[in-house]
């Protein structure tokens, strides 16, 4: 499995855009899972979280390989859909996720910092 991976992720939908936000999430799976077949991503998994105060309500697990990663960050379709996302959704962000081997290098140069 790869070791490097996106959290995408968001806080609520901003007011008014209720409806936009469902059509957002349906289009980003029907995405999400087309770059999985075509190989880009490993795999993904969406998460919708309960009631807990906090500023994350939800997110999308993907995992690939840096490449593909860095290539599908760079790309102007997910470049669109961030923008939309952006418009769509309060505390909207996508952050690199490290996984397996990638996280405990980080771990290593933590301990040695």
């Amino acid at each position: 499995m790869a070791d490097s991976g996106l959290l995408i992720g968001w806080d609520k939908v901003a007011a008014g855009r209720e409806s936009h936000a469902v059509e957002l999430w349906g289009e980003m799976l029907v995405y999400l899972r087309r770059l999985h077949a075509e190989g880009i991503l490993d795999r993904f998994e969406p998460v919708l979280l309960g009631a807990h105060g906090g500023h994350l309500n939800g997110f999308v697990l993907v995992w690939g390989s840096l490449e593909h990663l860095e290539q599908l960050r760079n790309s102007e379709e997910f470049l669109l859909f961030n923008v939309r996302a952006q418009k769509t959704l309060d505390g909207f962000a996508v952050i690199r996720a490290h996984f397996g081997d990638e996280a405990a290098k980080i771990l290593r140069l933590y301990g040695t910092a």
